[in-house]
């Protein structure tokens, strides 16, 4: 990492929870309270539990310079802060949380009551259970891989009487009998304690009688935007290939797909007036090759092509496919653990709308540190890949701490800073990196006590700086669907969305729900998207008009789920105008309620600002690269599938 970071003061507000504690402490105090010479007994509630930690909140209490704690009467202290996480506890205990709330030395006032809470930490969890994919089957050549569990440490696996452990996930295997059934197990162990090894899963899988085939897809790295595979060809083996949504391509049977592409650049070459054999020597690979396709959308299934064809034009196997599905945006199946009440770590993809100069997703990354306290912090960045090599087990705090702790491989953060990292925006950073490449930052803070606290995330940097995705969602007030003090617009785009659910609320009735538990309330609250609306969703968009209350903000979520099986949920927000009479309250009693039943369904074919980039067929690309050019044409027909 380079120690030269550019420093940002920010404005904004970097976490939710930071919005939430502030408003907690915003409560106004009551006369009762103003009077009392005794404090009022705080508030507590417990949230975050685990199998080795929980965390507890309260109210501001009026008079209160600070708060006394004690856990099980053993851990005591005070903090001026309204919450506290205790950790390293056991698994299926009961702790007991003393808390009270202090007045100022000066203060006439005395301790309040002190309010006693009982918590019982979760029982120890079992690791989730992977789910295995079988890449190839062929006795010289089996390539078999499965899901990232979080926790896992390594994987242990069985092929019959062989078995290994491996930190991948993925093993190739080879010397196996053709036409041969074998059964294939593999189970997640976990990093550290607190978790148990997940169930083993199974399956069976016959190796193929034949040797390995002219062509064979591997996939070696999945991003959010781009995927990376290995193409298994014989030396002389010529073929074209692509990377295809599959929602677009289940549409079409072999034949026609194939048979779409030698025709497209067949045709290419005559416009052109160049030689068949020169526009298919441009398009076409030789031999075995790893390639990589950028440009995707994020979580969003995809076909992996290729058909061998020669320099006339023939084609000369079957077509070859291997779905792949990429990532959210930013995901890393790096470390991600540590922080607390007094300080935490945020680390994100640098967001382009920042509009900082220079830099953006492909580039760099933001850091933010915030504390209370904080006396000082020794951090790294390094690639994920190089952090695991340098750790056997990335989630051993000991062996990351003992390796922070040494000035051979770490930075200090200027004194300077850190009095911005304890105040109340935070310190923010952003550091310059690569492209698509997994990061990992580790941050050692230390307290003025002498408290040590170790946080760890990881993130991926996209490879381009375009935003794709396949569902995208606006919510917003416009002239042209009424007036903006009692209607809104939810506006839906999408390529290939089959069906979905939607809710339009109040976003004060969403002030207690986390992001996470949103696609859990769409699908029981929500409304079902008519099957008329989709061929307009999945054009130019469709706007569906509701009823509001001016002054209020509504928000508009919604869970859609594409003809290839992907799931996608987004959400979006918008407060309307004053009214300007009192007559333009309407529906007053429909505003708890989810409004997307009594919608008006309004097709859409303006561009609308907020709505983010559908990945379809675009025109061709300004490059004279000739299979870029193939790539880029609308091959099947259609800008939008139907």
């Amino acid at each position: 990492m380079m120690n030269t970071s550019i420093m940002i003061k920010s404005a904004f507000v970097m976490a939710a929870s930071s919005v939430l504690f502030l408003l907690v402490g915003c409560v106004s105090e009551t006369k009762e309270e103003i009077l009392s010479e005794t404090l009022k007994t705080p508030a507590v509630k417990v949230s975050e539990v685990t199998v080795s930690s929980f965390r507890v909140d309260w109210a501001k209490v009026y008079g209160a310079e600070n708060y006394s704690y004690a856990l099980d009467g053993a851990e005591t202290g005070s903090t001026t802060s309204l919450f506290l996480t205790f950790n390293g506890l056991e698994a299926s205990r009961e702790y007991v949380v003393k808390i009270q709330a202090e007045p100022a030395k000066e203060s006439s006032k005395t301790s309040s009551e002190p309010v006693y809470i009982h918590v019982r930490t979760s029982d120890v969890g079992q690791l989730e259970k992977p789910e295995i994919t079988v890449g190839s089957t062929y006795a010289s050549k089996t390539i078999i891989s499965w899901s990232v569990i979080p926790g896992a440490g390594s994987y242990e696996y069985t092929l019959g009487e062989i078995s290994g452990t491996t930190t991948e996930n993925r093993v190739t295997l080879s010397n196996l009998a053709k036409g041969t059934e074998y059964i294939f197990t593999v189970r997640a162990i976990p990093s550290e304690s607190g978790s148990t090894a997940s169930e083993s899963a199974r399956t069976s899988f016959t190796t193929s009688s034949e040797d390995v085939p002219v062509l064979m897809i591997v996939p070696e790295n999945v991003l959010a935007d781009a995927v990376v595979f290995d193409v298994y060809a014989t030396p002389d083996a010529t073929y074209y290939y692509d990377v295809v949504s599959s929602s677009t391509l289940m549409q079409f049977d072999e034949a026609t797909v194939i048979e779409r592409y030698r025709a497209a650049i067949i045709e290419y070459a005559k416009s052109k007036g160049i030689s068949l054999k020169l526009a298919m020597a441009s398009v076409l690979k030789v031999g075995t090759n790893t390639i990589g396709v950028s440009s995707l959308a994020s979580e969003m299934s995809y076909d992996i092509i290729a058909f061998g064809m020669d320099y006339d034009g023939n084609v000369t196997t079957v077509l070859y496919k291997k779905r792949i599905t990429t990532t959210a945006t930013g995901w890393s199946s790096g470390p991600n653990y540590g922080g607390s009440g007094w300080f935490s770590q945020n680390f994100y993809i640098t967001n382009a709308y920042l509009g900082i100069a220079g830099y953006g997703w492909t580039n760099s990354v933001w850091t933010t540190w915030k504390g209370q306290d904080v006396q000082s912090i020794r951090y790294r960045l390094l690639p994920t890949s190089t952090f695991n090599d340098v750790f056997s087990d990335p989630y051993d705090k000991e062996a990351v701490k003992a390796f922070l702790r040494d000035p051979s491989y770490s930075y200090a953060v200027g004194e300077n800073y850190l009095e911005l990292v304890n105040s109340s925006d935070g310190y923010n950073s952003v550091t310059p990196c690569n492209s698509g490449v997994s990061y990992t930052m580790s941050a050692l803070a230390t307290s003025a006590s002498g408290e040590e606290e170790l946080t760890v995330n990881s993130i991926t940097t996209k490879t381009t700086s375009e935003a794709y995705t396949w569902f995208s969602i606006a919510a917003l007030v416009n002239e042209k669907y009424g007036p903006t003090s009692s209607k809104m617009a939810c506006v839906l785009k999408g390529a290939g969305i089959a069906s979905g659910k939607l809710i339009i609320i109040k976003t004060s009735a969403l002030a207690d729900i986390p992001e996470s538990s949103y696609p859990a309330l769409i699908a029981d609250k929500g409304t079902e998207l008519k099957e008329s609306y989709l061929e307009y969703i999945n054009g130019n968009g469709l706007a569906l008009v509701v009823d509001v209350e001016p002054q209020t903000s509504y928000t508009v979520m919604a869970t859609v789920v594409n003809k290839a099986g992907d799931k996608l949920t987004k959400h979006a927000s918008v407060t309307t105008a004053a009214a300007q009479t009192q007559a333009a309250r309407t529906r007053a009693a429909m505003a708890s309620v989810n409004l997307a039943a009594n919608a008006e369904a309004s097709p859409v074919g303006l561009r609308l600002d907020g709505v983010e980039a559908i990945p379809v067929f675009e025109a061709p690309a300004t490059t004279e690269d000739l299979w870029t050019i193939i790539h880029n044409m609308n091959i099947f027909g259609t800008n939008y599938e139907k």
